[in-house]
């Protein structure tokens, strides 16, 4: 029958080891890491660097493309110069025709009928048709600290029979007149005009206003303080009105005024402030107001024109300039032909068209594609192009340079014309590197795109084998702590889920299944060892004890003998742990058994009652009972709380002073009772403070007295059946020890 009980010796040696690795190395934190999904996501993430080192790889490419084509300019170039050698008929004034400088469009424009100079602003900028802006686009400049929104200018010109007609529309935030006060007429808003003839003579001529109104108009010295005769010019007329951001300004002069003009430019003044009246901005079409005094105008020659009008380079600009820095002919554009073809598609397309539209914008904006903004695509760059050409008539040598326009690549190149042994003119190609680059921006993309598409490929089927992967460890992690309960007792001995996997999560996931019921086994038999012993020691022991009666009664001399009575106390200790034994053993099936048998009762009635009782079973202490008048009622097992009060009051009698007082006090507060059992005597050690509750700990040091550590474990049972809490403490002012118990109240209880 012995041999029923008793379970695998494997098993038990393998438990055994385990509780000996806990007590002696002890229970630890795991030391911060990364969850599988992050480690995974960082592999994942990792494979960003092959599409990287293949970005860097392609743009070093550009530098040696871009130099390619520099020279490949530069030999286009001189080629032409070649054309153009000892042809000095092509470059004379003569064989000009004068155009105002301004964007796209030569100005004026030839109007159908004459505009009344008394009509509006409006009427004149309808009868001009287009205004264009002076916003330092090509040959337009300005300084650098100018704000289009507090000073910008808007001009149109027409031509009617005899006469010019001029408008400019003026944004100033502060306008400020003249102040007839001043002798020099420096120190107002104002528009000058400045002429150069064909003589090489220089008209100066100002136009300015003290009010709203009619403007003044003086012909000036150089420095624009004074005129030069003090009379006003009467053949032209000028008025100043305001508009709601600023003013505008009408001009008509016959055409004898302007004449025929080798360069001509207006200067648009703008003065701030009233008090010191200094010049804060010029808009001006002098392209290098610093090196040069006056502006341009196209001096177009029909014959050069013809002459490179053949000529085809795409994406690129040819323009020819004479000594004078006077543009003499133009062919071509620097914006790519596929460009406009781009900028005309749809992006409001829906769809799958529309998304891959959207797509390619996005792929174009990361690979900084050289067809993505038509701003950074100047027709012009009169600054960048007057310092070449200085370089060249300088140097008499052909240049090349690369230029950079936000995200636009351009290459300028130019070659001087040489007429004898003089310069008489230079060929300067424009052309952007946006377009070669274009090809290895297509190869870029495709490639950056497929390698996308494998990259969230990849990442989608291994984020969701980390998903997976997460799932299975977590609920393996969650199967395994709800196969059992905090203080260690087995709710189940296998593993639902995921034991039939053939990798190596189904490998674990069996062998702590295999575990569990290896721990079963183990706890079974310790659950049964209680009963087991008590049925197996009970018969020896009533046979001793029956002995040692019948010996008593055979020799009468033996009732008082010491060894006999030693003899009968270690029976009487020996029943003692036995029933201990049975008695925690059978406690939780016990309660279990029980719940349908909960019922309310007055905590304050039960607690005076067993106060009664203890007093007549320790009558060398002083038991008292501190509690409230009012009741008291719990949910509960009455009869269990009374055996939980009878542990503590006996742990408290065991350990406390002989003849002390030991106090039962009942409170409560808003949601729980307290119930505390307070005692005078020895404090309890700190090595066991946290663990008194638990079985088979017992602070005592007597070998006398049979403690076995499971009375206050009992009191831990049957408190948390109750669903509240136990604890001790080492009591603060005095000697001793304090055991409270807080049980929740019912709402009945008010």
């Amino acid at each position: 029958m012995k041999g029923s009980h008793q379970p695998d010796q494997s098993v038990v040696s393998r438990i055994e080891d385990a509780n000996d690795t806990e007590l002696f190395f002890p229970k630890t934190h795991p030391r911060p890491g990364l969850k599988i999904r992050t480690k995974l996501l960082l592999l994942v993430l990792s494979l960003l660097a092959i599409p990287w080192m293949g970005y860097n790889s392609v743009r070093t490419m550009e530098r040696f493309l871009l130099e390619g084509q520099m020279e490949a300019l530069k030999l286009t170039s001189e080629g032409i110069a070649s054309l153009l050698k000892d042809q000095d008929d092509l470059f004379s004034s003569q064989g000009g025709v004068p155009e105002f400088l301004i964007p796209f469009e030569p100005l004026p424009i030839a109007l159908g009928e004459a505009i009344p100079f008394e009509s509006s602003l409006n009427e004149w900028a309808a009868g001009l048709e287009d205004l264009r802006p002076y916003t330092g686009n090509q040959f337009f400049e300005c300084e650098s600290s100018y704000e289009p929104n507090s000073f910008s200018v808007r001009y149109a010109a027409g031509i009617h029979n005899s006469d010019f007609y001029f408008l400019f529309l003026i944004t100033d935030d502060i306008s400020i007149f003249r102040d007839p006060e001043r002798l020099s007429l420096d120190h107002n808003d104002q528009l000058r005009l400045t002429i150069e003839r064909n003589d090489n003579s220089i008209l100066r001529v100002l136009f300015t206003a003290a009010e709203i109104g009619r403007m003044s108009i003086y012909e000036m010295k150089d420095d624009w303080r004074y005129t030069t005769t003090g009379q006003a010019i009467r053949e032209s007329v000028a008025d100043v009105s305001p508009t709601e951001r600023g003013y505008g300004i009408k001009i008509k002069a016959p055409r004898e005024f302007i004449g025929n003009a080798r360069r001509i430019t207006f200067d648009v003044i703008d003065v701030d402030d009233s008090v010191s009246r200094r010049i804060d901005s010029i808009i001006s079409t002098s392209p290098e107001p610093a090196a040069y005094a006056v502006g341009n105008v196209r001096l177009i020659s029909p014959e050069l024109d013809r002459l490179i009008e053949p000529l085809y380079l795409s994406a690129s600009q040819i323009t020819i300039w004479d000594r004078d820095f006077q543009l003499r002919a133009e062919r071509g554009t620097i914006i790519p032909d596929d460009y406009r073809s781009y900028l005309a598609s749809d992006t409001n397309s829906s769809g799958w068209a529309g998304a891959v539209q959207k797509i390619r914008m996005v792929a174009d904006r990361i690979l900084r594609s050289p067809l993505i903004d038509p701003d950074e695509y100047p027709e012009e760059s009169s600054r960048e192009d007057q310092r070449l050409l200085s370089e060249i008539f300088e140097t008499g040598t052909s240049m090349a340079e690369r230029r950079r326009y936000g995200s636009a690549k351009i290459i300028a190149a130019g070659h001087p014309v040489w007429n004898q042994d003089e310069v008489v003119a230079s060929v300067v190609i424009k052309q952007s590197g946006n377009r070669i680059l274009s090809l290895q921006t297509d190869t870029l993309r495709q490639f950056i795109l497929l390698f996308l598409g494998v990259f969230l490929f990849l990442a989608m089927t291994i984020l969701l084998f980390a998903q997976r992967l997460a799932y299975r460890v977590t609920r393996l992690q969650r199967e395994t702590e709800r196969a059992a309960t905090p203080e260690g007792r087995l709710r189940r001995t296998y593993i639902g889920k995921g034991t039939r996997a053939a990798d190596e999560i189904g490998d674990l996931s069996r062998s702590i299944s295999q575990m569990l019921q290896n721990l079963g086994q183990y706890t079974s038999y310790l659950e049964r060892l209680p009963n087991t012993l008590a049925h197996e020691m009970h018969n020896p022991l009533n046979v001793v004890n029956s002995s040692l009666e019948n010996l008593e009664r055979s020799h009468r001399e033996l009732i008082s003998n010491e060894y006999l009575s030693r003899a009968r106390n270690g029976i009487v200790r020996l029943r003692n742990i036995i029933t201990s034994l049975t008695e925690a053993a059978n406690l939780k099936e016990g309660l279990e058994n029980e719940k349908e048998q909960i019922e309310l009762f007055d905590l304050v009635s039960l607690a005076k009652g067993c106060v009664e009782g203890y007093k007549s079973i320790h009558p060398k202490f002083r038991i008292l009972c501190e509690a409230p008048s009012k009741s008291i009622l719990v949910d509960g097992s009455p009869d269990h709380i009374a055996q939980m009060l009878d542990k503590l009051v006996d742990n408290a009698v065991a350990f406390g002073q002989f003849g002390g007082d030991i106090i039962i006090r009942i409170s409560r507060n808003d949601q729980t009772a307290i119930l505390s059992v307070l005692n005078w005597g020895s404090t309890l050690p700190k090595d066991i403070v946290n663990r008194l509750f638990e079985p088979m700990v017992s602070s005592s040091k007597d070998a006398s007295r049979s403690h076995l550590g499971l009375g206050l474990y009992i009191v831990r049972i049957i408190v948390e059946f109750h669903g509240g809490t136990v604890r001790a403490m080492n009591r603060g002012n005095t000697e001793g020890v304090e055991v409270q118990v807080t049980l929740p109240l019912t709402g009945r209880s008010d």
